[in-house]
């Protein structure tokens, strides 16, 4: 019951939270359209459902055209002596066999081929537009990731730019009291060595900026020289009302588990039609020539045609059937147990999700809580120190767990960001 409402809470947030972020839904839309492997997904659903119109056309006559022509340089001879005649007849052949001919054909019982090709193509179709979804999901979350980590490298920046410049206050204090002779010079020179620091932090933290935001443009195709307005800070994720919602229908909506489902009818609709070459085969057909020599050996070019119809009936294959069968039936068991183990996995990665997001909320609560005692750790230290009343080492301490708390707050509200993403894409609620 708490992942329930564990996810039922995620999809009360989200409702809100698309209203408050629309940036975040931009950047989403400019990958999809952008991203080679939803574009490459697409060409594959538009090739799958030609493939099936193919396949239905199957049903249907089929109308040929041909022609033909040869030439014997020795042509057959017949000679017959009767009787009745003074003399014998004789028959001879033509040099050139030539002419043209339509012909259609339209098959009537074909062991259940041409229905289990067809609704194999079918089911291929929707695998692929199945296929497409997966693929939207996991770019949409690594967009996402994208996203949020650009927010939260500049939001570091922002941090380790006010420890620097707290440090710098810091020694202007420290400076100050040492020419008034109320301290050593040593403090002065851990104080200078702790301003180095924040410097090279600030450095570091700006180098990382810009690497996130190159990845953030690279991503969606969108110029290096170009800035894609985001955030300023990661929101962050608290628990909303909770509506009822159940896992099973979570699952359900992945298109994995889709997909894995749709390879079992393929397999057995492949397994239809291998057993189909053993069952019998039943067409009929007409066809019309207009060919020289014509009937009652005439040299001229004469209209005919012909109607037919065609049986074959399979009797003996030395096993074969039987062989065939079976290799059908192994290749569904195979596809049934490869479903069984993706509905096994979707379940795990469900489960897994919910408990991540649930502690990522909890863990943005604490570092919310240790920041802000933090920063009135860091007040009454500076305070005590003007005072004579603390060391040098302590306000440094002070400072430097400040600007540890504010780090922390930052990645925890990322991490829960991108677990919601995670658990979106987990759901197949990704949009």
């Amino acid at each position: 019951m708490k992942k329930l409402l564990v996810i039922a809470s995620l999809f009360t947030c989200m409702e809100s939270y698309a209203q408050e972020n629309s940036l975040l839904q931009q950047y989403r839309n400019q990958v999809i359209q952008y991203n080679q492997d939803i574009k490459s997904a697409g060409y594959a659903v538009s090739m799958k459902k030609e493939m099936e119109h193919a396949a239905k056309s199957d049903f249907l006559p089929q109308l040929s055209g041909q022609g033909n022509f040869r030439y014997t340089g020795h042509p057959n001879e017949l000679s017959v002596t009767l009787p009745e005649a003074g003399s014998p007849l004789e028959f001879q052949g033509k040099n050139m066999n030539y002419g043209a001919g339509l012909s259609v054909a339209q098959p009537i019982y074909s062991g259940g081929a041409l229905q289990a090709n067809y609704n194999k193509a079918r089911k291929e179709s929707e695998i692929s537009t199945y296929e497409k979804e997966r693929i939207t999901n996991n770019v949409i979350y690594d967009a996402d990731v994208y996203y949020w980590n650009k927010v939260a490298m500049e939001e570091l920046v922002e941090v380790a730019n006010e420890y620097k410049n707290s440090v710098s206050r810091l020694v202007e204090v420290v400076r100050h009291r040492t020419e008034e002779k109320y301290t050593d010079r040593n403090d002065l020179l851990m104080a200078e060595v702790k301003l180095n620091d924040a410097m090279y932090r600030l450095t570091q933290a700006e180098n990382e900026a810009e690497t996130a935001r190159l990845s953030l443009n690279s991503f969606s195709g969108v110029s290096f020289t170009d800035t894609i307005p985001t955030d300023s800070a990661v929101i962050p994720i608290r628990e909303c009302e909770i509506p009822n919602l159940s896992t099973e229908e979570s699952m359900a909506s992945r298109p994995e588990l889709k997909i894995s489902y749709s390879q079992v009818e393929v397999q057995k609709e492949s397994a239809r039609i291998a057993n189909a070459g053993f069952l019998p085969q039943l067409s009929i057909g007409a066809e019309g020539t207009y060919s020289s020599p014509g009937y009652n050996f005439r040299a001229d070019m004469d209209p005919n045609y012909a109607v037919y119809a065609k049986l074959s009936i399979p009797i003996f294959e030395w096993g074969k059937r039987k062989n065939t069968r079976r290799a059908g039936k192994y290749k569904v068991n195979m596809a049934k147990e490869n479903h069984y183990k993706t509905s096994d996995y979707i379940r795990l990665e469900i489960e897994t999700a919910y408990y991540t997001y649930e502690q990522a909320i909890q863990k943005v609560k604490l570092t919310e809580s240790s920041l802000q005692k933090a920063a009135q750790s860091e007040n009454l230290a500076m305070d005590k120190y003007k005072e004579g009343n603390l060391s040098i080492v302590e306000v440094l301490n002070a400072q430097m767990y400040h600007q540890e708390a504010r780090t922390n707050y930052i990645q925890s509200k990322l991490n829960a960001q991108i677990a919601k993403s995670s658990l979106e894409r987990a759901i197949g609620k990704n949009r």
